[in-house]
C-alpha cells in the first residue's frame, strides 16, 4: 500500500513563497488589494517602502553633487578654468555667508530682470529716446538767463 503523506515543509515553503510575493508586490505598489492581512507587516512594509524611497533620493542627490563638482573640476583645470576663476566660487560658494551673498545676489537680479521685462511688454522702455534728457537739459539750461550784474567802476 502506498500512501502519500503530504509533507508540511512542501506546503509552508510554498505559502511562504506566497507570501512573500504578495509582500514584494504590496512593496511595490501599497494601494494593491494584495495587502497582508496583519497591521504590523503592512506598517512594517510602509515604513521599509518610505525609507527605501528616501534613500534612493538621498543618493541621487549625492550623485548630482559629485557630478557637478567633477564637472567643476574638469573645467577648472582647462584654460577656460584659468581665464575664469572665480566661476568656481559662483558654482559652488563657500560656506554659509558665501551661499547667503550668492543667492542674494541671484535674488536680485531675478527681481530686476522680471522688472525689466514687465516695462518693456507694457511699453514704457521700448520707445525711449537715448538723448531725451539731454535736450531736456539744455532747453532748461537756454531759458535760464544769469541776472546780470553792474560793473564795478
Amino acid at each position: 500500500m502506498s500512501t502519500t503523506i503530504d509533507h508540511p515543509t512542501t506546503t509552508q515553503a510554498s505559502s511562504k513563497i506566497t507570501t512573500a510575493k504578495r509582500s514584494l508586490e504590496f512593496l511595490y505598489d501599497p494601494s494593491s488589494a494584495n495587502a497582508p492581512t496583519r497591521r504590523r507587516t503592512r506598517t512594517l512594509l510602509l515604513t521599509l517602502r518610505y525609507v527605501t524611497k528616501f534613500l534612493f533620493w538621498r543618493l541621487v542627490r549625492y550623485a548630482k553633487y559629485a557630478a557637478v563638482g567633477a564637472i567643476t573640476a574638469a573645467i577648472a583645470g582647462t584654460a577656460i578654468g584659468s581665464v575664469a576663476s572665480g566661476a568656481a566660487f559662483v558654482i559652488a560658494p563657500t560656506g554659509v555667508l558665501g551661499g547667503a551673498g550668492v543667492g542674494l545676489l541671484w535674488g536680485l537680479g531675478k527681481f530686476g530682470w522680471r522688472r525689466m521685462a514687465r516695462r518693456v511688454r507694457s511699453g514704457e522702455v521700448g520707445e525711449g529716446d537715448a538723448r531725451a534728457d539731454e535736450r531736456d537739459g539744455e532747453e532748461r539750461a537756454e531759458s535760464i538767463k544769469p541776472p546780470k550784474m553792474e560793473e564795478p567802476w
